[in-house]
C-alpha cells in the first residue's frame, strides 16, 4: 500500500512537472517570431488587335477593293493588317462568314498571309489562313491578303448586284514562357 508521505511526495513531482510543463510552453512562445511579405505591384496583359489601324468593335472596319466591278471568273484582292495592340502575344484566328446581299452564293472569299497583291489581282500563293491560328507578337503587325472571287458559273441575273463579305478576327492571349 502506498504510505501517506509516497502520495504526497507524489502529488508534489506531479505539480512541479505541471508547472514546468506550463512554463516551457510560454518559454517557447517567447522565442517564437514571425515575418510578412508583399508581392509588389504586378499587370495583367490585355489582348487588342487591330485591323488597317481600327478597332473593328463594335462596327466592323471596312476594306475597299478597286475596281469595285466584277466579271465571272474575276477575283479582287487586297491588304489588310492585322496588328497587335495590346500588351501580350496572341493566337489570332480568322473567319471568313458567308457573303451576304445578293451574290452570297456567287462569291468566294480568301485569306493569304503577305502583303502582295497579284497583277491579276489575286492573293499570290497557296496557303490559305482562314481557320488557323496565326502567333502576333506584342506590338507586332500581320499583313493578310484578302481576295474575293466572282463565280466563273455566276447567272446573268448576278449582273449589278451587291454583296458584303465579314472576316472576323478573333485573338487569344498567349501566356509568356
Amino acid at each position: 500500500m502506498i504510505s501517506v508521505r509516497s502520495s504526497v511526495r507524489l502529488r508534489a513531482v506531479l505539480a512541479l512537472g505541471t508547472v514546468l510543463g506550463l512554463g516551457s510552453v510560454g518559454t517557447l512562445a517567447a522565442w517564437s517570431t514571425s515575418t510578412t511579405t508583399t508581392s509588389g505591384d504586378f499587370v495583367t496583359g490585355n489582348v487588342d488587335i487591330t485591323v488597317n489601324g481600327t478597332e473593328g468593335s463594335p462596327a466592323p472596319t471596312a476594306i475597299s477593293l478597286t475596281p469595285n466591278t466584277f466579271v465571272p471568273g474575276q477575283s479582287r484582292a487586297t491588304i489588310v493588317t492585322v496588328r497587335n495592340a495590346g500588351t501580350i502575344a496572341v493566337d489570332y484566328t480568322t473567319t471568313a462568314a458567308a457573303v451576304t446581299g445578293t451574290l452570297g452564293a456567287n462569291l468566294a472569299v480568301t485569306v493569304r498571309p503577305g502583303a502582295t497583291v497579284a497583277a491579276d489581282g489575286t492573293c499570290p500563293g497557296t496557303t490559305v489562313v482562314t481557320g488557323t491560328a496565326r502567333r502576333t507578337a506584342s506590338g507586332a503587325s500581320d499583313p493578310l491578303c484578302v481576295q474575293l472571287t466572282l463565280s466563273s458559273t455566276a447567272p446573268t441575273t448576278a449582273q449589278g448586284q451587291t454583296g458584303t463579305a465579314t472576316l472576323t478576327f478573333t485573338a487569344t492571349g498567349v501566356a509568356s514562357a
